[in-house]
């Protein structure tokens, strides 16, 4: 769990990191340059990033009036290959977390406000809890060598052959 936090909190601070970076700085074009003044650590946050750790238990409203409704917490975020955040996973449904399941909602589609630790969807508790459970690399893969597994032992074993009776 420590890991899948510390990962976590890299791909949003990458995210947030490069989401600024974009809409401030003129692209890049040579791709191997080194970060300016040769740095390859860094010693603090910007005012422009964010934490990841901070987003995650973040409560989910679907609305910022006052009827608004808590329909989930942030339980994690997805990064694609290029290390860039393109969704966040809500947890929805069960009571106190048990029986929950994780729904992925493209982070263009969630607003978030760190001071307040409230994020906002445009979707309703019923359309979350009736989405399809998200559904992780590790977790297909259990899945698919689950149903090898079963397969194997529905088919029926070679029929043995019986004895052929003696000769007279």
């Amino acid at each position: 769990m420590q890991t899948r936090n510390s990962l976590t909190a890299l791909a949003l601070a990458s995210m947030m990191l490069c989401s600024t970076a974009y809409a401030q700085a003129p692209a890049k074009t040579d791709a191997a340059m080194p970060p300016a003044g040769g740095q390859t650590t860094t010693n603090q946050q910007e005012s422009s990033q964010v934490l990841a750790s901070n987003l995650i238990g973040m409560t989910v409203l679907n609305g910022t009036g006052d009827d608004a409704e808590s329909i989930g917490k942030v339980t994690d975020l997805v990064l694609d290959r290029n290390q860039t955040t393109v969704n966040v996973l809500i947890g929805v449904g069960g009571f106190l977390g048990i029986g929950a399941k994780d729904v992925g909602v493209p982070l263009n589609k969630v607003e978030f406000n760190p001071e307040t630790r409230i994020a906002v969807v445009s979707l309703t508790k019923e359309q979350l809890e009736q989405a399809p459970a998200y559904v992780t690399l590790r977790e297909r893969e259990a899945q698919s060598k689950q149903a090898v597994q079963q397969a194997q032992m529905a088919q029926p074993a070679s029929p043995l052959q019986a004895p052929a009776a003696p000769a007279q």
